[in-house]
């Protein structure tokens, strides 16, 4: 099974033939735009979002899939899909401490929020949490709310880690590559773009999409993970 998160950077049906190409089974996508549920071929499309171009969006290829009833849309933005298989997937675009600012007093950003409101959902199957964090330990403060290392120790709660980390025994803070390069410039690069899976599951490949390839359609790359 392939798994993807990318952060499309807008206008995903007119880029979708190059995450198509990455042949993947589920896709997550961020800053991607509201269409119809079955406007892709072979991909079954869910969204949530406040602005029509600009969601987070999950493509399923060639397999049965639902949005839990437990979806709660003022949690910005995090959706949890069932796949075939018995795989819960919860697919992210966490806003942090922007959310409120930007789409209501009712709206909350924080990941460790919306981990607690799944935590029953995440409990149980094989689970997968996905897509754009951002957020990096290397923006951790102080007794910060919104501290990465926070996040990342709660996913451990479930006996999550990085596919990403994990597969190449990287530390966080000291990635050889970026998944976000600020203003699309080579020399700066952050890694905010995450899929933990459970520790015991085995992995065939993890690589993150390489920044010549990618730039001209997005300031982020994909992140790709192969499962057995």
């Amino acid at each position: 099974m392939r798994i993807i998160t990318w952060n499309c950077n807008l206008k995903l049906a007119t880029k979708f033939e190059h995450l198509a190409a990455i042949e993947p089974d589920v896709a997550i996508v961020q800053e991607c735009e509201e269409l119809p549920e079955a406007y892709f071929p072979n991909a079954q499309y869910y969204w949530v979002g406040q602005n029509p171009k600009k969601g987070l969006g999950v493509l399923v290829f060639d397999r049965e899939a639902s949005v839990d009833p437990s979806f709660n849309d003022k949690l910005a933005f995090f959706l949890p899909i069932n796949l075939q298989g018995g795989i819960r997937l919860l697919a992210t675009w966490a806003f942090n401490h922007r959310a409120p600012g930007r789409f209501g007093a009712d709206f909350d950003g924080s990941a460790l929020n919306a981990f607690n409101h799944y935590h029953e959902w995440l409990r149980n199957g094989d689970v997968v949490v996905a897509g754009d964090f951002n957020n990096s330990v290397v923006w951790d403060k102080p007794r910060g709310k919104y501290n990465f290392s926070d996040i990342n120790s709660r996913l451990s709660q479930h006996e999550l880690v990085s596919a990403y980390h994990s597969h190449h025994a990287v530390n966080f803070g000291c990635e050889p590559k970026g998944t976000l390069f600020h203003t699309k410039k080579r020399d700066k690069p952050f890694y905010i773009d995450y899929i933990y899976i459970d520790k015991n599951k085995p992995l065939k490949s993890v690589s993150v999409g390489d920044y010549d390839e990618w730039i001209q359609l997005s300031d982020h790359v994909p992140v790709v993970v192969d499962v057995e």
